[in-house]
């Protein structure tokens, strides 16, 4: 609907086809050239009978130009609809009195009983309803003939208007008392018209009370309305205007007295525009509050005038608060995420305090002129909002610095000046450092009003899970440091010196490796140990902060780590090779020195032989010693700790630590024992060999032949200074071996070099008889000669092994 503007000074705002004007804002704006009056302003409303006068009534006292009826020329309908005038003059006893800062509104309603309307009464109904729901004063027109009449006085209808707004208004107990707390009325104004003063006005002042106390009495009133008066609701107010035509003069004149009251405010006890009449509304407002009126009255809804109040209050609070948070978070993350990055507390501090303190400045502002309830409701939600947005800021803050204040836990633990306290004391000790910085930190930002209790308690919680998640790690990365520092520590004591101990067996060798084992366990966790109640039991803290069986936990994985390295370091060094070499050099040691170590220097087979069976028993009595691991109790050694016991990362030796003590089993045994009977078979048969080779005899005209042929050159040597010297220098080399008895030696290092000499001269005589043989073959000579030296090697191979068969 377009604005159908009278002179520029009046807005049809509900026309005759019962539309709302769309375009009342325009229409204020126009009025108030841009000026922001708030709620500094006043709702008049008219009311009364058809061609009463209405529109030239509030012409005289408003200076407005609503249409008037020209009564020479005939009485009909003038105005049609409801039309909204704005004006700031009133008509005074001072003269026209301007004030634009008290602007007011005046609905000038289509008059009632008209002819031209007829029965149809529905529209009368819903402007009256209207009218009482909107304004702050109603002005009731009526002639004094007309009080004592029902329907002339408007009786009917005011009863049909009370009852359906009681029904309305009061419809529950709570809206009532909420009504009755804000002490929200509204004045009904009577203005009794052509009063000539033969009736005095407080008589009809009394007449039109009595009708009216009646007519509420007479309503159908809500349940919890049924003992409300009509002074709950409206304040009434009784004013008389004299003839117009025969005493104009008066008329003028109490139309000015009237005209008084609206205007001033310093008399407190006749200003008509009293606080309680307001609406509360700013104008904006006020444009939607009516037309949300209009449109519940004429579609028949429920019509309750708080909640029309409520209504328009959230609507408008809430669009300035969101145009609030608009237009100062703008930016926002682009503003806070450097000083985030920076870690700049103040300026981040200062810059939220200045944010929230422009929004809720400009919510004040500009949404306190509405219901203050509704008012303080959405302000709540806006600091909320804003609180919102600054945890996920703080939030984000807070992080970086306590990723930082755990990263001086790391430090501080790494410190060598720390090293005298442990690793649960320094823990503890930073932790509370770093817990009393994060509730400083949040302080700075509570002091300030930037974050809630509730918000605090969530962040220190995420913090205590992070802090408390971060020791964890640390405590882990601690215990596995520990474990790999025993594991280390383990590994390289028992390689040396389990390796000794099996290299040199003897019949205790397990309980040495044993004892060994366990003084090298409790040296590593010697730091580790603790008084217990019972001497017996061996209590360990790991100074980690760990329960009791936390700490058992991790002694019993360490335990299970050294069985693991011994039991990998035992079985892989006991291998078939290895044992066979142990055996061989027991047998080696017994079997060519004596028990001084000296090199046995042989005389016979006899003695060979029984050196032979000597050395071997010794070597064969460590044999079951190395085979299976046992005290010297006779029993197995069993690892004190099962795999069921501690959590691994693998289960790769299990078996074999569960098998501790079975080393070589019997096929391994078979092999050893054929490896170490070759081996020390064929030690024997050397020996043999170079007693041959040093009691071979010389017969002694040998050595008369040879002093009688080399008489010459034995005096060429003595005669010769240099010879001499070599001789002399031989004998002293005699002499020594002899004192020392080295011949043994000697002899064998000579015979190896003789047996050298012949196996070379062997070699060189079979390759020249290979390669005859091929010539002989280029030559097409018998086969059969191919495997003449072939033979004769075999043969000699069988005669040597039956010679070391007897020899046995």
């Amino acid at each position: 609907m377009s604005v159908d503007v009278v002179e520029n000074t009046a807005v049809q705002l509900i026309n005759e086809d019962k539309e709302f004007s769309q375009e009342l804002p325009a229409y204020f704006q126009q009025c108030l050239k841009g000026r922001d009056i708030d709620q500094n302003y006043h709702v008049i409303s008219v009311f009364g009978s058809q061609s009463s006068g209405k529109s030239t009534l509030l012409n005289l006292l408003f200076n407005t130009k609503f249409d008037t009826m020209d009564a020479h020329n005939k009485r009909q309908q003038t105005t049609k609809g409801i039309w909204l005038s704005h004006t700031t003059e009133v008509n005074t006893n001072k003269g026209t009195t301007t004030d634009p800062g008290s602007d007011i509104f005046i609905l000038d309603v289509e008059g009632s009983d008209g002819a031209e309307r007829g029965e149809d009464q529905d529209f009368e109904r819903k402007a009256a309803l209207f009218a009482i729901a909107v304004s702050e004063v109603m002005i009731i027109n009526l002639w004094e003939q007309q009080i004592g009449l029902y329907q002339g006085n408007n009786m009917g209808l005011l009863k049909t208007v009370f009852e359906v707004n009681l029904s309305l208004f009061g419809k529950n107990s709570k809206q009532l008392e909420e009504s009755q707390s804000q002490k929200h009325k509204m004045l009904l104004l009577f203005v009794i018209r052509d009063h000539v003063g033969v009736t005095p006005l407080e008589s009809l002042s009394e007449t039109l009370t009595t009708e009216l106390e009646n007519v509420w009495k007479d309503l159908s009133k809500p349940a919890n309305c049924e003992n409300s008066t009509i002074y709950d609701f409206f304040d009434l107010k009784f004013v008389g205007l004299s003839h117009k035509i025969l005493r104009a003069d008066k008329f003028l004149e109490d139309v000015k007295n009237l005209g008084d009251d609206f205007s001033n405010s310093e008399n407190f006890e006749k200003y008509l525009f009293k606080p309680q009449y307001h609406h509360m509304l700013p104008l904006d407002g006020w444009t939607m509050y009516s037309a949300n009126c209009w449109d519940q009255i004429e579609h028949n809804k429920d019509l309750d005038l708080p909640t029309q109040q409520i209504l328009v209050a959230r609507f408008k609070t809430d669009e300035i608060m969101n145009e609030t948070l608009d237009k100062y978070f703008e930016n926002y993350d682009s503003k806070v995420k450097p000083l985030i990055l920076e870690n700049d507390k103040e300026s981040l501090i200062k810059l939220l305090v200045s944010i929230k303190d422009n929004c809720t400045d400009m919510y004040d502002d500009l949404a306190s002129r509405y219901a203050k309830q509704v008012y303080l409701e959405n302000r709540y939600k806006l600091i909320s909002k804003i609180n919102e947005k600054f945890y996920n800021t703080i939030e984000l803050f807070i992080k970086g610095i306590s990723t930082e204040l755990i990263d001086s836990l790391k430090k501080s633990l790494a410190n060598k000046d720390n090293e005298k306290l442990s690793f649960n004391e320094i823990l503890l000790q930073v932790s509370e450092d770093i817990t009393k910085s994060f509730n400083d930190l949040i302080k700075n930002f509570q002091n300030e009003d930037l974050i809630n209790n509730d918000s605090i308690k969530e962040l220190t919680s995420k913090f205590n899970k992070f802090l408390t998640k971060k020791q964890n790690e640390l405590r882990d990365v601690q215990v596995k440091t520990i474990i790999s520092k025993f594991k280390k520590n383990m590994n390289f004591s028992m390689k040396d010196n389990i390796i000794s101990y099996l290299s040199s067996p003897t019949d205790d060798v397990w309980d040495k490796i044993l004892k060994f084992f366990n003084e090298t366990m409790d040296e590593l966790l010697s730091q580790y140990k603790i008084s217990a109640n019972d001497e017996t039991e061996m209590l360990y803290d790991f100074q980690v902060g760990f329960s009791a069986e936390l700490n058992e936990t991790i002694y019993k994985r360490l335990r299970y780590i050294a069985w693991t390295i011994l039991n990998t370091t035992v079985h892989d060094y006991l291998n078939e090779e290895t044992v066979t070499s142990i055996l061989r050099d027991r047998f080696e040691n017994s079997f060519r020195y004596d028990e001084h170590d000296t090199p046995i220097l042989w005389k016979d087979e006899t003695q060979i032989d029984n050196a032979f069976k000597i050395a071997k028993e010794n070597a064969l009595e460590i044999f079951d010693v190395l085979c299976i691991a046992k005290r010297g109790d006779n029993t197995e050694i069993i690892p004190d700790i099962r795999i069921e016991d501690v959590e691994v990362e693998d289960d790769q030796g299990i078996y074999h630590l569960e098998r501790f003590a079975h080393i070589i089993n019997e096929i391994q045994k078979e092999k050893v024992l054929r490896q170490f009977r070759r081996q020390i078979n064929l030690s024997a048969l050397d020996a043999k060999r170079s007693m041959i080779s040093t009691t071979t005899h010389i017969p002694i005209w040998i050595y008369a032949l040879l002093v009688v042929l080399g008489w010459n050159e034995f005096m060429m040597v003595l005669r010769n200074p240099l010879l001499i010297t070599l001789l002399l220098l031989g004998a002293v080399g005699v002499y020594f071996v002899n004192k020392f008895d080295l011949w043994g030696p000697v002899l064998t290092v000579v015979n190896s070099a003789i047996g050298e000499t012949r196996t070379t001269i062997k070699d060189k005589l079979r390759t020249f008889v290979l390669e005859e043989d091929e010539l002989k073959m280029r030559n097409k000579k018998p086969a059969s000669e191919e495997y003449e030296m072939e033979d004769l090697n075999e043969k000699t191979d069988i005669i040597d092994e039956k010679t070391v068969e007897n020899e046995q």
